[in-house]
């Protein structure tokens, strides 16, 4: 343990087998990204909710989206720092806590000035909470010496749909915003206390880069991808549900419903990302995720009732899986910059995406209706697709980067 830095400080472990013990940390630190997504979940099947209870306009929908995006890039660079001096490990206790504590909150919004507000504190915990889990993540794949972010990818779809599903569960059943993020809150809560102890400590800790880096120019642009990738995740996230329920015409519990569709498809597609990582390389993997993008959400914006609608949502969900994997592993394997500075600052240009693609079409949707704007992410899966053409990238597979590293 002490060879590598890190050390799964659990004192139920003591006593175990060594295999036993080192599965603790990867099962904690997947429970905590289970909750991550379910948290984002719930919000992202409340989001039309919210706008018919508060009776808010696309244009106004989206200054509450704004907020978030406005919380969470004041406190990922922090975040950041902190890991750095004091380890992901005791950053992710306030972290976590925290995400629960906004979505409590959440639960009791009654006006749209009370909504922008929590809704930045929200944006501010869980951007903050993004940030510690994946830094735990990088710790966990140091312990155990092999790659698993598809694998805690996975595990963050997995909570979205679990979020999503049960927010369309709770709605079937005249739930209520103040009950289900309540329940929500209540549940995500003791999952993470259960889970905090577990988690591995970096023991090794440099104050040398407890400051964002920003990436060389060829890192920059492979971040860039990620970032329309990521564009499209979050877009997706908050304006599906609407979509479906606003020009679709289907009732609030459908579409939660097809939120969670696409949530199924993601999750799935990420958890046989590793195994297709092995098989083909990160460049092809890119194409065709880019490719399944625009073709999903053509085939959704076409669609005139739930069930063609939510099957391209679907097939945009297949297409979103793989790139945040992909993109950071990329990124690992940079030698000039290091891998932890370089998926620090590939991350946070990837999450820019992710958060400030719902305003983008809540703002275009005000002008061009919000059928028409959703077609930004049509627009974004084809820069996923052709970027890899224009730009350099790693062409083995994750298998045969294995293989060199280790001869």
């Amino acid at each position: 343990m002490g060879r590598t830095g890190l050390n799964p400080t659990t004192v139920p472990n003591q006593g175990l087998p060594a295999r036993a013990q080192v599965k603790w940390p990867k099962w904690a630190l997947a429970v905590l990204f289970l909750a991550d997504g379910a948290g984002f979940g719930t919000w992202a099947a409340h989001v039309p909710v919210f706008k018919q209870f508060l009776h808010i306009e696309n244009g106004s929908l989206t200054l509450v989206l704004i907020s978030v995006i406005v919380g969470a890039l004041i406190t990922m660079p922090v975040t950041g720092q902190l890991i750095a001096r004091y380890g992901s490990r005791s950053v992710i206790h306030v972290t976590a806590i925290s995400y629960v504590l906004m979505i409590a909150f959440l639960a009791q919004v009654s006006s749209f000035l009370l909504l922008v507000i929590v809704a930045g504190l929200f944006g501010a915990a869980k951007g903050a909470f993004d940030i510690s889990v994946n830094a735990q993540a990088m710790a966990v794949e140091k312990h155990y010496k092999q790659s698993s972010m598809s694998f805690f990818q996975g595990c963050w779809s997995a909570g979205g749909l679990l979020g999503a599903g049960a927010a369309s569960m709770m709605l079937q059943h005249q739930g209520t915003i103040r009950a289900d993020l309540s329940f929500a809150a209540g549940l995500l809560g003791l999952s993470s206390i259960l889970a905090l102890p577990f988690l591995v400590d970096e023991t090794e800790r440099s104050l040398a880069n407890s400051k964002f880096v920003w990436p060389n120019a060829a890192l920059f642009r492979i971040a860039v991808i990620g970032a329309f990738g990521l564009l499209a995740e979050g877009a997706i996230a908050d304006w599906a549900s609407v979509y479906l329920h606003s020009n679709v015409g289907v009732a609030l519990p459908l579409a939660a419903a097809g939120y969670a569709g696409y949530a199924i498809a993601m999750a799935a597609a990420r958890f046989s990302g590793d195994w297709l990582a092995r098989h083909i390389s990160g460049k092809n993997i890119l194409h065709g995720s880019g490719l399944l993008i625009a073709a999903g959400l053509g085939c959704t914006l076409l669609s005139h009732s739930w069930w063609p609608a939510v099957i391209g949502l679907m097939l945009a969900g297949i297409g979103v899986a793989n790139i945040v994997p992909v993109i950071w592993g990329v990124a690992g394997r940079d030698t000039r910059m290091g891998a932890g500075p370089a998926i620090s600052a590939t991350a946070t240009i990837g999450y820019f995406g992710f958060l400030t693609g719902p305003p983008i079409i809540g703002s275009l949707a005000v002008l061009i209706g919000l059928r028409q704007a959703m077609g930004v992410i049509v627009l974004a899966g084809i820069i996923v697709a052709a970027g890899p053409i224009f730009f350099p990238l790693e062409s083995r597979s994750r298998a045969a980067n294995e293989e060199v590293a280790t001869t």
